[in-house]
C-alpha cells in the first residue's frame, strides 16, 4: 500500500537519521479503504481516485456525493498502541469541490470502541479549494491509549458537495524542534534571468518555530546562498512559505536546485535531518514566446447543471472570448446513460484529471472557476505567462474518411512532455440527451495521440516535425467539413499545458470543385433548382465519396429535393457528354 509506514518499520527509518520523530502511520490511499482500514457506513461513497487534487501523489482517497446520503460516514484507521506517548500529531493534505449547503468534514479519534472526539473539522464550507495542508495536535484523552484509532469523517447531506479528496495522512510522535523542507515551489520550467527561490517549510515538531535559515545552491558544487528568517511563529503542524533574498541568475540549461534548512530556533540542526533537504530539477529556457491557453470541459447531454452552465455562462464566454483560447469538450457517460458521444479516450482524460462530477472545467491543465469573471481572469493571467513552445505548420486536411495533420513544434526547453493532437467537431446536434441542450461546441471526436497523449522528448532548439493521420470512419463525426484540430503540449506530472494551437480542417477534395452551374435554393419546397441541366446526367456524392443520387437524361432544369439529405457537404457533378462541371453544396438544417 502506497506510503504506509507502521510502527514495526520505524527502526529502519532510525538507521537513516529519523531519530526523534516516530511515525505510526503514513498513508497515501492507493486503495480506499487501505488494508486494515474500515468504513462504518455508506462505503460506496468512498474510493481511490487517480487524481492528485490534494497535492500529494496519485492515487488519493476520495469521498463522492453519490449515492446521495444524509448522515455520517467514517473512514477509520487500524488500531495503534500508543502506550506512553505524550505528544501526537496528525497531518494530511486535502481538497474540496463544494456545491452548496451545509455539511461537515473532519478528523476524530477514539479509544477502542468509545466515543469519537473531533480533533479538526471544517463546518459548513462555502467554497472549493485544492492542495490544502492540515496539521492537528492531538491532546485529548485518547492520547496514550493502547487502542487508539483516528478517522476522516463526513457528516450531513452529501448532495451539498461534489468531492472531498484526502492524501498523505501522517500520524506521528513529534520531537520538540523539527522543521521540514516540504517543497521548492519554483516552476519546473522557467525563463532565463533572475529567479526568486521560493518554497514551503512545515513545523513537524511540537513547539513553535521562531527562526531558521533557508539555504539553496545550484548543483552539488554550487555556492550556498543563505537567508536568515527571524521573528517567526510557526505553530506545530503549520506551513510557512519562504522567499530567499538572493535571486538565482538562471541561464539556459537543466539544473539540480538544492534547498535546505539549518539553525532552527538558533539551535543549529534540528532533531530530524532527513526531512531538511529537497532536490528539484529545473529547466531554464533559451527564450520565451506567447501562450495560447486551452479550456477543457467535461460535460454531458444528460446533465442538467451542464445545460445551465453552458447556456448561461460558458457559451456566452466562448462567444465573447473564443478567439483567444483553444477549446475541447469531452462528453461523459454519466449521469444516467450519459452522452451518446462518449468515448474511452475521453474517459482516460477524465481519469487523468480525477473528474468525478460534471460540468467540470479546466484551463491549461488546472481546475478553473465557473463564473464569467473567474474564467476571464484565468484566461488573461495565462495569456500573460511566458511559455516555451511554438506550434507551427498546423494545416490539417481531409480526404475521404481520413484527416491529415502536419505540424512542427519548436521547443525552447529540454524535457519530456505529452503531446495531444485532438480532432473536434465545431458543432454537433446528434448527441441530444435529456438535459434540453440541442447543440454542443468543440466536441472531441478523436484523440489522435490517444487519451494519454504521446510522450515526446524535446530538445531546446530542435524542431519536432510530424504528420499525424486520423481515420474518422468509426467516430461520431456528423460533418467532415466541420472538423477542427487542437494541439496541446502538456507536462505530465504538474498537468500544466504550456502551449496550444488550433486550426480548421480544409475540406480537401471538396474544395477543389469549381462550377459555372447556378443553384438557387427554394425554401418553400425544400428544393434547389439546377439550371442549364438539359441533356445531362447528375450525380451527388457525400464528402466521403459515397454516391447519394444518380439521375440520367435530364430534360431541362432539375429540381433537387434536399429534405431527405442529412446535414453536410455534397459534391454534385453535371455530366453532359465530355463536359463535366461540379458544385459543392452545403445542406444546413
Amino acid at each position: 500500500m502506497k506510503k504506509l509506514l507502521l510502527l514495526f518499520a520505524f527502526q529502519l527509518l532510525c538507521v537513516y537519521g529519523f531519530s526523534q520523530s516516530v511515525v505510526h502511520c503514513n498513508e497515501g490511499f492507493s486503495t480506499t479503504p487501505p488494508t486494515g482500514w474500515t468504513i462504518d457506513a455508506y462505503a460506496s461513497n468512498w474510493s481511490s481516485s487517480s487524481s492528485a487534487n490534494a497535492a500529494g501523489t496519485a492515487p488519493e482517497g476520495h469521498f463522492y456525493w453519490s449515492p446521495e446520503i444524509n448522515g455520517t460516514t467514517r473512514l477509520i484507521s487500524p488500531y495503534y498502541d500508543l502506550t506512553g506517548v505524550t505528544h501526537l500529531m496528525i497531518t494530511f493534505k486535502h481538497a474540496l469541490s463544494h456545491y452548496s449547503g451545509a455539511y461537515t468534514i473532519g478528523v476524530a479519534t477514539r479509544t477502542g470502541t468509545g466515543t469519537w472526539n473531533t480533533v479538526w473539522s471544517m463546518v459548513n464550507p462555502t467554497a472549493s479549494f485544492y492542495g490544502a495542508s492540515v496539521g492537528a495536535d492531538i491532546t485529548n484523552a485518547d492520547l496514550g491509549s493502547s487502542q487508539f484509532q483516528f478517522c476522516f469523517f463526513f457528516s450531513g447531506a452529501s448532495y451539498n458537495l461534489n468531492d472531498w479528496w484526502i492524501d498523505d495522512a501522517i500520524l506521528y510522535e513529534p520531537c520538540a524542534v523539527d522543521a521540514k523542507m516540504t517543497s521548492n515551489n519554483v516552476e519546473i520550467y522557467i525563463p532565463s534571468g533572475n529567479t526568486n527561490i521560493v518554497g514551503t517549510i512545515k513545523n513537524f515538531g511540537y513547539t513553535p518555530i521562531t527562526g531558521l535559515t533557508v539555504n539553496y545552491k545550484i548543483g552539488s558544487a554550487g555556492t550556498p546562498q543563505s537567508t536568515v528568517l527571524t521573528g517567526l511563529n510557526i505553530a506545530p503542524g503549520a506551513n510557512y512559505n519562504f522567499s530567499c533574498t538572493q535571486p538565482w541568475a538562471a541561464t539556459p540549461g537543466t539544473y539540480d536546485v538544492i534547498t535546505w534548512i539549518s539553525d532552527v530556533n538558533t539551535a543549529g540542526i534540528d532533531c530530524n535531518q532527513v526531512n531538511d533537504t529537497v532536490h528539484k530539477s529545473i529547466g531554464v529556457a533559451t527564450q520565451t514566446t506567447t501562450r495560447k491557453p486551452v479550456f477543457e470541459e467535461f460535460t454531458s447531454s444528460t446533465c442538467a447543471p451542464c445545460a445551465s452552465f453552458n447556456s448561461s455562462t460558458f457559451n456566452p464566454f466562448i462567444t465573447a472570448n473564443g478567439s483567444q483560447f483553444s477549446l475541447i469538450k469531452y462528453q461523459m457517460n454519466w449521469p444516467g446513460d450519459g452522452d451518446p458521444y462518449y468515448t474511452a479516450e475521453g474517459g482516460v482524460r477524465r481519469g487523468y484529471y480525477g473528474v468525478s462530477g460534471v460540468p467540470d472545467l479546466y484551463v491549461d491543465g488546472r481546475s478553473s472557476g465557473s463564473t464569467a469573471t473567474t474564467m476571464l481572469n484565468e484566461l488573461n493571467a495565462d495569456k500573460a505567462k511566458a511559455t516555451f513552445f511554438i506550434i507551427s505548420g498546423l494545416t490539417p486536411s481531409v480526404g475521404g474518411n481520413s484527416v491529415s495533420i502536419p505540424l512542427t513544434i519548436t521547443p525552447y526547453v529540454t524535457g519530456a512532455f505529452k503531446l495531444h493532437v485532438v480532432v473536434v467537431e465545431k458543432t454537433t446536434t446528434g448527441n441530444v440527451g435529456t438535459n434540453g441542450e440541442t447543440s454542443w461546441k468543440s466536441v472531441m471526436m478523436d484523440m489522435v495521440t490517444t487519451g494519454a497523449g504521446e510522450t515526446i522528448n524535446f530538445t531546446a532548439g530542435t524542431d519536432y516535425t510530424h504528420t499525424y493521420t486520423a481515420d474518422m470512419s468509426s467516430t461520431f463525426v456528423e460533418e467532415m467539413s466541420d472538423l477542427h484540430v487542437v494541439v496541446m503540449v502538456q507536462e505530465y506530472s504538474t498537468k500544466e499545458i504550456y502551449q496550444s494551437a488550433e486550426s480548421d480542417i480544409a475540406a480537401g477534395i471538396a474544395d477543389a470543385y469549381e462550377s459555372n452551374v447556378s443553384i438557387y435554393p427554394n425554401p418553400a419546397t425544400d428544393n434547389i433548382t439546377i439550371t442549364n441541366a438539359a441533356n445531362s446526367d447528375i450525380t451527388l456524392y457525400d464528402i466521403y465519396g459515397k454516391l447519394v443520387l444518380s439521375v440520367n437524361n435530364i430534360d431541362n432544369d432539375y429540381l433537387l429535393n434536399v429534405s431527405e439529405l442529412s446535414k453536410g457537404t455534397y459534391i454534385m457533378k453535371i455530366i453532359n457528354g465530355d463536359n463535366v462541371t461540379s458544385k459543392k453544396i452545403a445542406v444546413i438544417k
